[in-house]
């Protein structure tokens, strides 16, 4: 969902889940969550509130223009999201291959590397990953899908109020995709996606277009109080980049800014086109732009596969 000032845009609805099944189409708008209008909420404070137990019910405000608001009742579970769409080639005579990860889970990383692989055969010479709108995710996918295209290094670094979560993770597994990269980030790519992004940033291994990601780079808890049913959230540690770089209210900024306006929602998630998209346009660009390395497939093999 995108943030308004009367609540949540929704421009996606995932096929198959409780919120599809209930009647929830991108275009619509979430303007309540059980008896709390989301107005002046941030994306985090509301999405806080859409969170429970497997199998709980919450009730929805839902707008759809011109009609009035209605409640929508959403049986809450857990839902399977695919974090790689739409992977093809988008110049075919430079080579340059585009592809979208949507959020960074157990599979991701996996997945990615499937989808590599199928590029690569298709000609691949250098690569655009999409990550806007990208929440985040895993730490670990985070760290496995860097683990892809650096050939060793610091990813991240968390830091926190002790030094018991104090932890550094880095690449380093055999065979690392050695095409010339170009990440696309905006303010709505968050977490997981900074991590992956000042990774291949502070190594030098790609280059960053789009506007300033979120900067949500923070580990927090849940600290019951003596009260019954009381809690206390607390940040306890902060992710680094590889240089020492902040994530936390800082983001990743871009080697190249583009400004974009929101795109209107024609009710289901189009495949994003360089004639139409300014940033993919920019990013396209600049991998055109990137020599190519001597072989786009990981190192040390004489095939696209680890």
């Amino acid at each position: 969902p995108l943030i308004r000032h009367d609540g949540l845009l929704v421009v996606h609805v995932i096929p198959g889940s409780p919120a599809e099944r209930s009647g929830i189409r991108a275009g619509d708008h979430l303007v309540g969550v059980g008896s709390r209008p989301l107005g002046g909420m941030t994306v985090d404070e509301a999405a806080h509130l859409l969170q429970g137990p497997e199998g709980s019910l919450v009730t929805l405000a839902i707008l759809r223009h011109p009609a009035p608001a209605r409640a929508v009742t959403v049986r809450r579970e857990h839902v399977e999201v695919p974090s790689v769409e739409q992977a093809r080639i988008v110049d075919r005579s430079a080579g340059v291959a585009a592809l979208k990860l949507t959020s960074f889970q157990k599979t991701t990383a996996a997945d990615l590397e499937a989808a590599l692989r199928r590029l690569d055969s298709a000609g691949m010479r250098s690569l655009v990953i999409d990550l806007r709108g990208n929440p985040g995710g895993l730490l670990s996918a985070a760290v496995d899908v860097a683990d892809l295209f650096l050939e060793r290094g610091l990813v991240v670094a968390t830091r926190g109020r002790s030094p018991d979560e104090d932890f550094n993770y880095s690449a380093g597994r055999p065979g690392t995709w050695r095409m010339p990269l170009v990440l696309l980030i905006d303010g709505d790519s968050a977490s997981s996606s900074e991590i992956f992004a000042g990774a291949i940033r502070d190594h030098g291994r790609g280059t960053i277009v789009g506007a300033r990601s979120y900067g949500k780079g923070s580990i927090q808890g849940i600290f019951p109080l003596d009260a019954a049913g009381v809690g206390m959230r607390l940040t306890t540690a902060k992710f680094f980049s590889p240089k020492g770089l902040p994530y936390s209210g800082v983001g990743v900024e871009p080697d190249v800014t583009v400004h974009t306006t929101a795109r209107p929602v024609d009710g289901e998630r189009a495949v994003a086109d360089p004639d139409t998209d300014t940033a993919l346009a920019t990013a396209v660009d600049a991998a055109r732009r990137t020599m190519p390395r001597p072989a786009a497939r990981p190192a040390g093999h004489s095939a696209a596969t680890r």
